[in-house]
């Protein structure tokens, strides 16, 4: 089983319109909603891809209410802790005429220390038949920055596998509690490392010109630059891997026995909320299921293509994630 923590949850709802204009009446085509935040749709991910999980986390108010439905209606066990305001509402602004989306939320829940105290309550809970915990996503207001420091260290004494994917002075401070784990964006890795950070240059129109079955070796060459520079930081932010996230470059996980780079296959994109979760996800059911590091970052690589081709936060067929499977190039770059 797969725990999952959010601390921040969330009702994404995606309206796709098309030519959108400020100061116009904007008619949406059509609106999806969907229980969120990041910890949750990894939960949803896993869950559809067959695995065992529950989503722990704060929640609260009317939008509390329909999150819980929302993953009752999807079959999804869950665990919250009731907090104070109202569980946020993000609205993701797809405008299919530009292929083009932003999102729009608002800080409406509170939590405090006591709310802490709970959510470590809920990991002694199933920690007996739990493998491992992905603690995900902003933590809210009242909630000290420290706590996912605190709550992964705390799993790693129960013995999870812990992976953490936060994002600001959370993760600062978030990876004093040592993660197994740690899985970055660009932006994230900015914010420990400006350094290696640049170390990748800007290519964003690269893998549109590239053979889909073959990854150019500038690209691999960057890959190694990039593991090189990060492998010291094996043991200080995490002790397994540090996996980043690259948008169309695909991921890289960097381990102590070596790295791999993914890329993902070419698909249409929809909407691409959650597709970073979704690599978390399917990386740690993969890693449960005693699948190699190569195994587990197709894995995720297949799960988030299948997840920005969707109009919601994951897929619908499992199938999808198998076909997609076959187009993501793995090369291990040493």
């Amino acid at each position: 089983m797969i725990l999952t923590v959010t601390p921040n949850p969330t009702i994404d709802r995606a309206l796709f319109v098309q030519n959108f204009r400020l100061g116009a009446i904007v008619r949406a085509e059509r609106e999806v909603a969907a229980a969120s935040g990041k910890g949750v749709d990894a939960s949803t991910v896993i869950h559809r891809l067959g695995g065992q999980t529950v989503a722990i986390g704060l929640n609260a108010g009317y939008n509390g209410g329909l999150l819980s439905h929302l993953l009752d209606e999807e079959g999804i066990a869950h665990d919250f802790v009731p907090a104070r305001g109202e569980t946020r509402t993000a609205i993701v602004l797809v405008d299919k005429a530009v292929g083009k989306q932003s999102t729009v939320s608002a800080s409406t829940l509170w939590g405090d220390e006591s709310h802490v105290a709970q959510l470590l309550e809920r990991l002694d809970r199933y920690a007996g038949r739990a493998w491992g915990v992905l603690f995900a996503g902003s933590l809210p207001a009242g909630v000290a920055l420290d706590a996912y420091s605190r709550m992964v260290a705390h799993a790693r004494q129960r013995g999870l596998i812990t992976l953490l994917d936060t994002s600001g002075e959370a993760l600062r401070l978030g990876i004093r509690g040592l993660p197994h784990i740690l899985k970055i964006n660009e932006v994230e890795l900015a914010i420990l490392d400006a350094g290696a950070a640049g170390l990748l240059q800007s290519t964003a129109a690269t893998p549109a010109e590239e053979s889909p079955r073959q990854i150019p070796g500038e690209t691999i060459d960057m890959m190694h630059r990039l593991a090189t520079a990060l492998r010291p930081r094996l043991g200080v932010w995490a002790t397994d891997a540090i996996v980043i996230t690259l948008g169309a470059l695909g991921a890289l996980a960097i381990t102590p026995t070596g790295a791999h780079h993914v890329r993902p296959p070419a698909v249409p994109i929809v909407n691409t909320a959650g597709a970073g979760d979704a690599v978390s996800g399917a990386l740690l059911l993969a890693l449960e299921r005693g699948q190699s590091w190569a195994e587990a970052m197709r894995l995720g690589m297949a799960a988030a293509a299948a997840v920005v081709m969707s109009e919601s936060i994951a897929f619908q067929d499992p199938a999808q994630v198998d076909a997609l499977l076959q187009d993501v190039i793995e090369v291990e770059i040493d």
